[in-house]
């Protein structure tokens, strides 16, 4: 019985984590670019060791090697497969991490694939705050977001989960940016596109509910960029003690909802409901 429902909670996990990357594409550490990066964006950044820099009271950890760094608090590159001549930059911009939380900031960068040097940049102040709702992956989405014949957005992921059995929960927010001219402009501001939360007595009485939400362009369009279509399924999942005493399931899924994001002339409105909870 024990061992279904610690089956049930890693299928769960597992395929929230294998949509999250299915979507978001290979992110890579940024290797031997890192120390060039880091030079170029903060001047005064000082070396600490091989696998970090300071930064004022900030910490930049550059690489993923044994060091025993949580992934989400790496320096992470892609090159924008859009537009190819440029680099997407995530840079966790890490003040303090203990066993409570973390505190920190994240700055995104766009450079040069080249030169490496620094086209765009924003700092996101408090981005990578948590708490006992960890932060676990940032990740680059450059899924073809194609807002105007011109313009291209990119995205960021944000997947951060607890590790409760009794009241299990996974999310995965994102974050849609364009380029415009020496700024990046953010224009779908933190929409939850996936999110697993369930409520268990640790044992076998579960109930998972589970909703996915996927993105895609419309073909019309507002304020001259295109309208963001959204369709969401809802799937509720229950274990229970069945009449041979095994730990037997139950999965209900729901009709698909659609909903539409509109273009306002400065970014797209997100539902209430749907939206990410920052610091």
């Amino acid at each position: 019985m024990f061992a279904q429902f610690t089956r049930t909670i890693l299928f769960a996990i597992m395929s929230f984590l294998a949509l999250d990357r299915a979507e978001a594409g290979e992110n890579t550490s940024c290797g031997d670019r890192a120390e060039v990066i880091v030079h170029n964006t903060y001047p005064d950044a000082t070396k600490s060791d091989d696998e970090t820099f300071q930064v004022g009271a900030s910490t930049i950890s550059i690489n993923n090697s044994e060091t025993g760094i949580d992934a989400p608090h790496m320096m992470t590159c892609r090159v924008w497969p859009a537009n190819p001549h440029l680099t997407l930059v995530a840079v966790p911009l890490i003040k303090s991490a203990n066993e409570d939380g973390t505190v920190g900031d994240l700055e995104l960068l766009v450079v040069d694939t080249s030169s490496l040097a620094v086209k765009q940049r924003l700092l996101l102040a408090n981005r990578m705050n948590d708490d006992a709702i960890a932060i676990r992956s940032l990740e680059f989405d450059t899924a073809r977001y194609k807002l105007t014949k011109e313009q291209a957005a990119f995205g960021l992921r944000i997947s951060a989960s607890n590790n409760s059995r009794a009241n299990p929960y996974n999310g995965v927010s994102l974050w849609l940016y364009v380029l415009e001219g020496s700024s990046i402009r953010p224009v779908v501001d933190g929409m939850v596109v996936s999110e697993t939360t369930g409520e268990s007595d640790t044992n076998c009485a579960t109930e998972f509910k589970a909703r996915q939400t996927t993105l895609s362009m419309a073909p019309t369009t507002n304020h001259g960029f295109a309208d963001i279509s959204a369709v969401e399924t809802n799937t509720t999942t229950t274990n229970f003690v069945g009449k041979d005493r095994a730990c037997d399931e139950t999965s209900i899924t729901d009709k698909p909802q659609k909903l539409r994001l509109i273009y306002d002339g400065r970014q797209y409105p997100i539902p209430e409901e749907r939206r990410a909870v920052t610091e």
